[in-house]
C-alpha cells in the first residue's frame, strides 16, 4: 500500500494529488483497489471455467435447450399454414361388374326403322335401316385415371391466428425454462464447490490439529514412561486424538460427496478431480471478501420462473381465444387442374380446371365448442392462481436468502476475533507446558478452543459464499402478482 501511496504521490500529477488528496481519500483509494482484486480474482477462480463447461455438458441444460427448438419448430409449422400448399394427387383405377344403366335403344328404333326399311323395299329401294340392340351403359369404367395439381390456403382463419399467438408466448414460456434450468444450474454447482472448498478447509485444519495431538500424546506417552504423570494423562491425549480422527473422516467424506455431485453436474466422471481456490484467511482479505459478497438490490434481474408464468399466462389466453374463434366461420380458396381418362393420352376434352372459395362454418355440434372454452377458461384461472402463488413464495426465499447471507457475513469477523484469541491463548500456553508451568489438561483445552475456533472461520467464509450464491440465484425482481378473479367469455 505504501508503494501505491508513493507512487501516486511522486508521479507526474504530484501537484494535483498534493493538494486534493489527504490521507482519507487515499485511504478509500487503496480499499478500493484492493476491493478490485479480490473481485478480479473471485472472477478468475476455477469455479467459472467449471461453470463454462458444465453449461456445455449437463444434459438437462441440453435437454431445455431441445425442448426451446421444439416449440419454434411449432410455431414454424403453425405460421407455414398462411402459405399455399401445393400438392399432387393421381389415381389409376380398374374395375369390372358394378351397377349398369340400361338403355333399350333396340325395342323403341328397330319398329320404326323395320317399317322404313319396308317402304324403301316396296319402291325397289334397298333397305337403309340397320337393327340397333339394346345398350347397357357401366358406371365403372374398366380403366380409368385421375391426375390433378391442387393449389389451396386459407383467406379467413380466425383459430390459426390464435394458435400462432399462443405457440410464440409458448416458445418464451420454454426459453424461460431453459433459462431458469441454467440459473439453478449455476446456483447448484457454486453451491457444490464452495461445501467442497469448505470440507478441504475443515481437512486441512484437522490435520494440523491431528499432527499436534499425535506429538502431544508421544510427550506424554513418554512422561508416563518414566513416571514424572499418571495414566490419565496419555488416555486423554488419545481420546482427543481419536475425536479429531472421527472429525477428520466425516469430513472426507463430506468433501467426497460433495465433489461427487459437483462432477455430477458437471457430467464428468464423479473421481475426477477439482482445483480449489487457496485462499488466505487475513484481515484485509476477509474484509475484501465481505464487502464484495454483501447483498446489493441493483443487481436484480427479472425471475425465470415468474416470466415463464407469465409468458403461460399470455399463451393460454391465446389459447382461450382459438377455442372461442371456433364459433367463427373459416374461408380458403381451392384451385385445381388436370386431366382425366380412360388412360393417359391427352387430346381435346381431357383436361380440367377448377377455382373454388370454401366456408366451413360449424353452427352446432351438441357444445363440444362451449366445452373446450370452458376448460380453456378454467386452466388459465389455474395458471393464474399458481402464479400468484410461485410470486409470494420467490418473494419469501428473496427475502431468507438475503437475511441468511447477512448473518453469514456478520460471522466473519466475529469467528476471526475468536480465532485469534484462541490461538494467542494456545501460544501462551504451549510456551508454559514446555516451560512446565501449564497442565496436560491446559494445553488440551486450549488446543481444543484452537481448532474450534479455526474451524468456525472457515466454515463461515464458506458459508458466507455458499449463501451468496443462493442469495444471487434469488435476488430477482419479483412482481406481486394477483389471482384472476375470473375472465370474460
Amino acid at each position: 500500500m505504501r508503494d501505491v501511496v508513493q507512487l501516486v504521490r511522486n508521479g507526474p500529477s504530484a501537484l494535483f494529488f498534493e493538494q486534493s488528496l489527504d490521507s482519507r481519500l487515499i485511504s478509500k483509494l487503496l480499499f478500493s483497489i484492493l476491493l478490485t482484486g479480490a473481485a478480479q480474482s473471485h472472477a478468475q477462480s476455477p469455479l467459472n471455467q467449471y461453470l463454462d463447461e458444465a453449461m456445455m455438458r449437463n444434459p438437462a441444460l441440453s435437454a431445455a435447450g431441445q425442448d426451446v427448438e421444439a416449440e419454434r419448430q411449432r410455431l414454424d409449422n403453425l405460421r407455414a399454414r398462411y402459405y399455399p400448399s401445393l400438392s399432387l394427387s393421381a389415381r389409376i383405377s380398374v374395375s369390372e361388374g358394378g351397377r349398369t344403366i340400361d338403355f333399350p335403344a333396340g325395342t323403341l328404333l328397330n319398329p320404326v326403322y323395320q317399317t322404313l326399311n319396308a317402304q324403301a323395299v316396296a319402291m325397289g329401294q334397298p333397305a337403309r335401316f340397320p337393327t340397333v340392340q339394346n345398350q347397357s351403359i357401366p358406371l365403372l369404367r374398366p380403366t380409368e385415371q385421375d391426375t390433378r395439381l391442387q393449389l389451396r390456403g386459407p383467406l379467413y382463419e380466425p383459430v390459426l391466428n390464435q394458435q400462432v399467438q399462443a405457440q410464440k408466448e409458448a416458445l418464451n414460456a420454454q426459453e424461460a425454462a431453459r433459462q431458469q434450468v441454467r440459473e439453478e444450474l449455476t446456483r447448484d454447482l457454486q453451491v457444490a464447490y464452495w461445501q467442497m472448498a469448505q470440507s478441504q478447509a475443515r481437512i486441512d485444519v484437522l490435520k494440523a490439529s491431528q499432527k499436534a495431538l499425535q506429538e502431544n500424546r508421544r510427550v506424554n506417552d513418554a512422561l508416563y514412561k518414566s513416571g514424572e504423570t499418571t495414566l490419565d494423562a496419555p488416555k486423554r491425549a488419545l481420546a482427543e486424538l481419536l475425536d479429531v480422527e472421527v472429525q477428520l473422516s466425516d469430513a472426507i467424506k463430506q468433501r467426497k460427496l460433495a465433489q461427487e455431485l459437483f462432477n455430477t453436474l458437471r457430467f464428468v466422471t464423479v473421481d475426477s478431480p477439482v482445483e480449489l481456490p487457496d485462499e488466505t484467511l487475513q484481515d484485509n482479505t476477509l474484509q475484501a471478501l465481505t464487502d464484495l459478497l454483501r447483498p446489493s438490490e441493483t443487481e436484480a434481474r427479472s425471475a425465470p420462473e415468474i416470466t415463464r408464468l407469465q409468458r403461460s399466462l399470455a399463451a393460454q389466453t391465446a389459447a382461450l381465444g382459438a377455442a372461442q374463434a371456433t364459433y367463427k366461420p373459416s374461408l380458403g380458396y381451392l384451385i385445381e387442374g388436370g386431366y382425366q381418362g380412360r388412360d393417359y393420352s391427352t387430346g381435346p376434352n381431357t383436361g380440367f380446371a377448377t377455382a373454388s372459395v370454401v366456408m366451413n362454418w360449424t353452427l352446432a355440434d351438441g357444445g363440444v365448442r362451449n366445452s373446450e372454452a370452458s376448460r380453456a377458461r378454467a386452466q388459465l384461472n389455474a395458471l393464474a392462481a399458481r402464479a400468484a402463488q410461485v410470486s409470494r413464495q420467490l418473494l419469501l426465499a428473496r427475502s431468507q436468502a438475503r437475511e441468511n447471507l447477512l448473518v453469514s457475513l456478520n460471522a466473519i469477523p466475529a469467528r476471526k476475533a475468536q480465532q485469534d484469541a484462541a490461538q494467542e491463548s494456545l501460544r501462551i500456553v504451549t510456551r508454559k507446558r514446555d516451560a512446565g508451568e501449564a497442565t496436560q489438561i491446559e494445553f488440551l483445552s486450549s488446543e481444543q478452543a484452537a481448532t474450534r475456533a479455526r474451524l468456525a472461520l472457515s466454515a463461515a467464509v464458506h458459508q458466507a459464499r455458499i449463501d451468496h450464491a443462493i442469495w444471487q440465484y434469488h435476488n430477482r425482481d419479483i412482481p406481486e402478482l394477483q389471482a384472476l378473479q375470473g375472465v370474460a367469455p
